[in-house]
């Protein structure tokens, strides 16, 4: 059997086909540009995607097979000139060949990355138009539509001449009422209802919606917390917008289907509808930064007598804050690690790393250890954030690290898919393990084990000491929110809308239950009640034991952080900026209203509950 390896310069396929040089790699194919020896008097460029076997299994041969011939099939039967043509397919020692149109140019992530500033409002028009004018065309399809699934960026070449053309049909399927599949598409981009396998058209202008988010702004809709959009609206970032073409963005980008546009037409209706003459083609504008502000205690700003103080960081503050030696370690978008005085809010140091950090630190004696999105874990000295060691790894890091006291070993996950065992001291590595998507769920140590939950929608056991694989459980959907230990089960939530109930020593399904919308934040255990807060703002309760019903409160509009309890009342926070205090059977017992995103999960301290906002704050609130 034939597996597919990386050809070299010249190699001839077919009798036809010279290879020239591979130019792009996905999870299934590798890409070449080669040139038709049939026409030996001109240099004919085509595109030739080749299936990548990578020693899988004979189903996932099977599968990957299928879905590549599947594309072959789609495009074969499609013609719009912002979709590749399709010239041959064909099979040799068992790899499938896909020869199509090749599209010169760079795609759109690219594209605007190198713009000296942010694209004007009159070319983020027409490239929408282009968009729109062949997403109808795929969902005007018959007998039924075609939806493309991923649509985003980097699947948008743009040619030389202006002109787009989609590329990586890979993933669209024939939309199929009621049918319900596989989740596939990209984070950020995929619509809530994608990820529980339901899409209809609609799916599509959500993508287009983040899309032209991501266009508009420079900020990447896969590093924001999931289905967040709408509540940084775009004109916040780049006020060069005019408020109709927002206003359409955010439409496109509702969590629920029947409040987006009907149809592509629709939308591309009210797109021409922000043509005004104010609206004509300009140099690209400047992108505005955020500025690198000195943190600040600011107690007059907040006439709420439960404020004790407000400490202000440069940048959105996603992550969740560790309190330890009447310190309140956080970390900030703006790149650095907070050291702030518990009593006061004064802001006793802080460290820069490379890029933002969302992670939670983890304290180790006088050392408190953090990674960041530079794909560094870094430990600090308490006392004056010197660094003491630091650890690189090869993408961002966005979990949080869990320490095992005893053994000063320092757990953490990060978005290369590995789970990395740290020498707490040193930061030496003892042993890391491969999953097949990132970690950015938080590592949950018990009974000397590790158990990490990866976005491959699996589970998985090791050893503390020497890494060796105990179990692993595959459950419906990727996996964001942290494992939480109750008694003898681990609680895991996924973006499926399940709570599963996995047995610690076996890795068994106990039981699970499914709560409807995806599921981004960490279960709370509280006593024998297990509660989680759900993407459409609802916090739902249940018994640990078997799954059962209990109680459920609607708190906001979407819930991405995890809830947290001391031995009265329960805290968390909601993507519309509330602050909520609930008791042990739901009741609210009180709300603060901040006006911007809260994510992270609130920590607590004898008088106090801290967390951080997106508007840049650091919040301590009187218990």
């Amino acid at each position: 059997m034939g597996e597919h390896q990386e050809y070299p310069h010249g190699t001839i396929l077919a009798g036809r086909y010279e290879l020239l040089q591979p130019i792009g790699q996905g999870g299934m194919s590798t890409v070449y540009l080669a040139r038709d020896l049939h026409f030996p008097h001109v240099e004919r460029r085509c595109a030739i995607k080749a299936l990548v076997s990578h020693n899988a299994h004979p189903r996932t041969r099977a599968l990957q097979r299928a879905a590549f011939e599947r594309e072959a099939a789609l495009l074969a039967t499609l013609r719009h000139p912002a979709i590749p043509q399709v010239f041959d397919f064909f099979t040799i020692d068992d790899v499938s060949y896909l020869v199509l149109e090749y599209v010169e140019g760079e795609n759109l992530e690219h594209y605007v990355a190198r713009l000296p500033g942010l694209p004007s409002e009159a070319q983020l028009i027409d490239w929408a138009l282009q968009l729109l004018d062949v997403l109808s065309y795929l969902h005007n399809q018959k007998p039924e539509p075609i939806i493309f699934r991923d649509l985003k960026p980097s699947n948008i070449m743009r040619r030389p001449d202006g002109s787009l053309c989609l590329i990586d049909f890979g993933i669209a399927r024939i939309f199929q009422p009621q049918h319900r599949g596989t989740m596939i598409g990209t984070e950020g981009y995929a619509p809530p209802e994608q990820y529980r396998g339901i899409v209809d058209p609609r799916a599509d202008l959500y993508a287009l919606g983040a899309t032209l988010y991501h266009l508009a702004t420079r900020i990447d809709p896969r590093d924001e917390p999931p289905f967040s959009l709408v509540y940084r609206p775009p004109r916040q970032i780049n006020p060069n917008l005019s408020e109709q073409f927002e206003a359409v963005i955010l439409r496109a980008l509702a969590y629920r289907p029947e409040e987006r546009f009907p149809s592509a037409a629709a939308m591309a209706d009210a797109i021409r509808a922000c043509r005004t003459p104010a609206v004509t083609p300009s140099a690209p504008i400047k992108a505005s930064h955020s500025q690198d502000m000195q943190p600040s205690v600011c107690e007059e700003e907040q006439p709420d007598t439960r404020v004790l103080w407000t400490v202000a960081t440069g940048d959105e503050v996603r992550g969740s804050a560790r309190i330890a030696q009447d310190t309140v370690f956080i970390g900030s978008y703006d790149r650095c690690l907070y050291a702030i005085a518990l009593e006061s809010g004064h802001v006793l140091w802080r460290y820069r790393a490379g890029r933002g950090i969302v992670s939670r630190p983890v304290i180790s004696h006088d050392t408190v250890i953090v990674g960041a999105e530079d794909g560094n874990v870094y430990a600090l000295d308490c006392q004056t954030g010197a660094l003491r060691w630091r650890y690189l790894t090869p993408l961002p890091i966005r979990s949080s690290p869990a320490l095992a006291a005893d053994t000063g070993v320092v757990i953490i996950g990060g978005d290369d898919g590995m789970c990395y065992a740290l020498d707490a001291l040193t930061g030496t590595l003892l042993w890391r393990r491969h999953t097949r998507g990132p970690i950015r769920a938080s590592p949950l140590l018990a009974q000397s084990r590790v158990l990490a939950a990866s976005e491959d929608r699996t589970v998985y056991a090791w050893s503390l000491t020497s890494g060796e694989e105990c179990w692993r459980c595959q459950l419906d959907a990727p996996i964001l929110a942290s494992p939480t230990l109750a008694a003898d089960l681990v609680l895991v939530a996924t973006l499926g809308g399940k709570l599963w109930a996995i047995v610690l020593e076996t890795g068994a399904v106990h039981w699970q239950i499914t709560l409807g919308p995806p599921i981004v934040a960490t279960p709370l255990v509280w006593g024998e009640t297990v509660i989680v807060g759900v993407s459409d703002g609802t916090l739902w309760a249940g018994h640990i034991g078997d799954g059962t019903f209990l109680w459920q409160a609607k708190l906001g509009s979407q819930i991405t952080g995890a809830p947290n309890a001391d031995d009265v009342l329960g805290y968390v926070g909601t993507v519309d900026g509330r602050f909520v205090a609930f008791t042990a059977d739901g009741s609210i017992r009180w709300t603060y209203e901040v006006n911007a995103p809260i994510v992270s999960r609130p920590a607590i301290a004898p008088h106090a509950v801290i967390f951080g906002a997106f508007d840049g704050r650091v919040y301590a609130l009187r218990r």
